[in-house]
């Protein structure tokens, strides 16, 4: 006879959730690639460019705010982009 404990889905479950790293707060704008940020929604290769040169050229985003320092990025693009990024602690 078997007996159905129920936890049989639960550990199918764990195990599926364990195979793949959840990013639940964004892309980290310190860590993002020009193809990671231009993949989002809206944004494109150009704006991708330019956040990541900035970052390059002055150094790590303090906060998803500082997208208002990047040269030619307007406040649409970064209502785009700002439910899709986060700056994540090292």
């Amino acid at each position: 006879m078997v007996t159905n404990t129920g936890f049989g889905w639960m550990g199918v479950g764990l195990l599926f959730m364990a195979s793949f790293p959840v990013q639940a707060s964004g892309l980290d704008l310190n860590r993002a690639s020009v193809s990671d940020l231009a993949g989002v929604n809206g944004v494109g290769p150009v704006y991708a460019e330019r956040i990541v040169l900035h970052r390059l050229t002055e150094g790590a985003f303090g906060s998803v705010d500082d997208l208002e320092t990047v040269w030619g990025l307007d406040a649409q693009a970064i209502r785009r982009l700002r439910p899709h990024v986060a700056v994540h602690p090292d």
